[in-house]
């Protein structure tokens, strides 16, 4: 399953794309070439909102990014390998950075609780 991921460039155009991701200890992860445009965003705004593909059952996540430290990456390495069979720390098609999101807002509707009271928030 993948998350979309938004940033801003430089210019303040949106950016959109599609990032496996980890939920571990209420943070979200994903890992990143250091070259990619959303790396370059990231870098200069760590501003960010995510979403599940999902439009009938929607999950939306604001919050800020940064580059994850060396024990989380090896952590974060083996959940990697074991959701999606890829390990960053040995894939040498780029130069991959962890970046660990701490979530300031999620928004969530559309899935059948309470669907007579309308958009829930959590």
């Amino acid at each position: 399953m993948t998350i979309w991921l938004a940033t801003v460039r430089f210019d303040g155009r949106p950016h959109l794309a599609p990032v496996w991701f980890i939920w571990l200890d209420e943070k979200i992860y994903f890992a990143t070439g250091s070259d990619t445009q959303k790396f370059v965003n990231m870098y200069r705004n760590q501003s960010v909102s995510l979403s599940l593909p999902d439009s009938q059952s929607v999950v939306i996540i604001e919050g800020e990014a940064h580059v994850a430290d060396r024990s989380t990456v090896d952590v974060l390495a083996d959940y990697f390998y074991h959701k999606y069979e890829w390990d960053f720390r040995y894939d040498d098609s780029a130069t991959w950075r962890l970046i660990e999101v701490t979530p300031f807002k999620i928004l969530v509707w559309g899935d059948g609780y309470d669907e007579m009271e309308g958009i829930r928030v959590l």
